[in-house]
């Protein structure tokens, strides 16, 4: 089965947009059950602190994995459209608002 230029670049444009979506609504999601951890950490007695530490760290390095995945489909999305532009495939093409630093311009 062989995809055409232009079949190709309505896959990719509704794939690489529906995959965008699902690391935001990620972020989101593990951003809110941070907060309720956290809440929950604070405000119920019972909760084994050096427990409830450990699973706030782990929240910590799930949230920064996906902080990085956004950041990794972001450039995805940059390298694809600078594929589409060089091979005269792109028309209107959906783009993140911003444009992402290079990577030896990024902080720590």
């Amino acid at each position: 089965m062989s995809l055409t230029k232009d079949a190709a670049t309505a896959r990719l444009i509704r794939e690489m947009s529906a995959s965008e979506a699902c690391i935001s609504d990620a972020l989101v999601a593990a951003t809110s059950l941070m907060h309720t951890a956290a809440m929950a950490q604070s405000e119920v007695t019972d909760v084994p602190a050096l427990q409830a530490q450990s699973a706030l760290v782990h929240l910590n390095k799930l949230l920064g994995g996906l902080i990085d995945a956004r950041g990794e489909a972001m450039r995805v999305h940059t390298k694809l459209l600078d594929i589409g532009r060089e091979m005269g495939a792109t028309e209107t093409p959906y783009c993140p608002d911003a444009i992402l630093p290079t990577e030896h311009h990024q902080a720590a």
